[in-house]
């Protein structure tokens, strides 16, 4: 199992914001998710929405870089050719 095999198994949580980035890409949807991450409290759960596929990537490399924690990513497919991504950041600010 790799890990982002094991993020797929997210916990229940209720996200305090959700930044709805489908159809974006990651690079350019990044500006909301940073406002909603300096604007949220500590402990607070940041939900991202995107298309992109990159997201499996560069959000967990957006936690390991700061100090919010990447709690998982969900993956749905949502026609034949396209999927959505789902991650889910628990925020502390240092």
């Amino acid at each position: 199992m790799t890990d982002l095999d094991a993020l797929a198994e997210v916990p229940d949580v209720e996200p305090a914001m959700t930044v709805d980035n489908r159809g974006k890409g990651c690079a350019s949807g990044i500006v909301e998710v940073q406002r909603a991450l300096e604007d949220l409290p500590d402990g607070a759960i940041l939900e991202i929405r995107s298309t992109d596929r990159r997201a499996r990537v560069e959000y967990p490399q957006l936690a390991a870089q700061t100090a919010h924690e990447l709690l998982g990513i969900k993956e749905d497919r949502t026609g034949l050719l396209r999927k959505e991504y789902t991650t889910y950041l628990r925020i502390h600010h240092e």
